[in-house]
């Protein structure tokens, strides 16, 4: 998990301003990356994490630790992320020259998308996605062929699509340079690709949990300009984008761009149009964020300072930049609890990592360390049959 610096993935410049450093403590063998520098270019504006682990790293996360399997709920999604693939859907449709068009939907997770667009017309669809659980949840759920491998081997099967769908897919991707070889392989001629992306300048406009944007998977943050700049380098050309926003739980939002670009490689252009706006968003939500955190922090200082024996449920991004950059690694922690079963077994600073079914014979209350998903684990644990003390940290 050792870190190496990175040029730009916008613009490939190596000149790079530090705004904030991001900490994780790590799941053995398990968490893909222990911290990094948020960075802005001074050459284009363009934001990623710098000092960060090579692709493997996160090639061999994905293909092992996929959070996207859902086994809480037998692979299925949450009515939120049923809602949001009927939309995004409904975006893409129209843009999908035919219904003999091939598509293809990278990091496909349960296949729910495809099955939309399928059910719209369009039937020729299939999945690409590193994790087997996925792959089998999208066959037994929706009956979509998925393939279980990286786009770079997908690239070497010479199989070309007519439309690729790229749904938070780019922020994920240390090596964006590779990803878009590959990527000009698998589009057909002409062909198009579908994006969505957090949008940078609007982290300040939903409120999260602090910092929670600057994940151990987000690692590059894109504006409209700073996607359209990495587009243009590798010869693909706009022809929709608008930011939106999409739901993500209960009272949680995320802020979204959504984008269509077509293959033209005549149109590739090394030329960045500098992005002001990524830095400004930055900044906001850098404020926003540090209000946030010191009330968050008081909470735990008080838990720590309690000796309260307790669980902490949640072994994410919350869950580990809290144990490296507040005082709940002091806390009297006896175990965690998570719903990933990758996680089961697993330590965190010495402490196991327990199935949820293993509350049901403990007695310390419960920290609920998510704002995502705390109404939701709430619910989880009182269909479980506990009534463990509940300890929240979001007033969601």
């Amino acid at each position: 998990m050792t870190g190496t610096r990175r040029g730009c993935p916008m613009c490939g410049e190596d000149d790079p301003r530090v705004v904030f450093r991001q900490q994780f403590a790590t799941v053995e063998q398990a968490t893909p990356v222990a911290g990094y520098d948020v960075a802005v270019c001074n050459r284009c504006g363009g934001a990623y994490a710098d000092g960060i682990p090579e692709q493997p790293a996160f090639d061999r996360y994905y293909r092992e630790m996929s959070k996207y399997e859902y086994a809480q709920r037998g692979g299925a999604e949450s009515e939120y992320d049923r809602r949001r693939l009927e939309l995004i859907a409904t975006i893409v449709a129209p843009h999908i020259p035919s219904a003999s068009s091939r598509v293809l939907d990278v990091g496909c997770a349960s296949g729910r998308l495809l099955a939309c667009i399928r059910d719209r017309g369009f039937p020729n669809v299939t999945g690409l996605d590193p994790s087997p659980a996925c792959a089998a949840t999208a066959r037994r759920l929706y009956a979509i062929d998925v393939r279980t491998m990286t786009l770079g081997e997908m690239a070497q099967s010479g199989e070309r699509f007519d439309v690729v769908l790229m749904i938070g897919v780019l922020e994920h991707l240390r090596d964006l340079d590779r990803a878009f070889e590959h990527l000009r392989a698998v589009i057909a001629d002409a062909g198009l690709l579908y994006v969505e992306v957090p949008d940078v300048t609007a982290f300040a406009d939903w409120p999260n949990a602090p910092y929670q944007d600057f994940s151990t998977e987000h690692i590059n943050f894109f504006s409209p300009r700073s996607l359209e700049n990495l587009m243009r380098r590798h010869g693909f050309t706009r022809t929709f984008l608008e930011q939106n926003h999409r739901d993500q739980s209960y009272k949680t939002v995320m802020s979204n761009i959504s984008a269509v670009f077509r293959q033209d490689p005549v149109a590739a252009d090394g030329h960045a149009e500098f992005d002001r706006d990524s830095a400004a968003g930055l900044d906001r939500y850098l404020a926003l964020c540090a209000a946030e955190d010191a009330r968050l922090q008081g909470i735990i200082d008080r838990l720590a300072d309690s000796g309260r024996p307790i669980v902490v449920w949640g072994v994410g991004t919350h869950t580990t930049r809290l144990m490296a950059t507040s005082r709940l690694a002091a806390a009297n922690i006896q175990a965690f609890v998570e719903s990933n079963a990758r996680y089961h077994g697993k330590t965190l600073q010495g402490h196991p990592i327990l199935a949820p079914d293993a509350l049901r014979q403990r007695p310390e209350a419960v920290l609920i360390s998510s704002r995502v998903f705390q109404q939701e684990i709430a619910d989880q644990i009182r269909a479980l049959g506990c009534s463990n003390d509940l300890i929240t940290l979001y007033n969601v």
